[in-house]
């Protein structure tokens, strides 16, 4: 858990570094899932500040229930998105990152659930 939280603590403080000495050089990032999955609904928001509201244990696996904030590039709207990661780390770096939309799909996925 302590690897994941310390990915969104350099994240709020935009320090890219830090989070990129977090990752494993192969890391697999998946987005298939996610409820943005494109870069024009991401380049949407001028601000996003990514914030883990909770850590559930999911044996070798990790899923985080985050809470992404932003404004709206064109609108100056405020945008909050939840979405669930399902984190995967080994020897201390993290090597995959799944987003998912609904707990439901991230249970599943992390075989919490069937």
């Amino acid at each position: 858990m302590e690897i994941v939280r310390r990915v969104y603590d350099p994240a709020a403080h935009h320090d890219s570094d830090a989070v990129l000495a977090l990752y494993d050089p192969g890391i697999v990032l998946d987005m298939s899932r996610a409820p943005y999955r494109d870069r024009e609904s991401y380049a949407a928001w001028e601000v996003i500040e990514p914030d883990v509201e909770e850590l559930i244990d999911a044996g070798e696996r990790l899923i985080s229930l985050e809470a992404t904030r932003g404004r709206g590039r064109a609108s100056g709207a405020a945008v909050e998105l939840h979405q669930f990661c399902i984190w995967t780390i080994r020897d201390g770096k993290v090597v995959r990152v799944e987003w998912l939309e609904r707990c439901e799909e991230a249970l599943e996925a992390a075989g919490l659930r069937e």
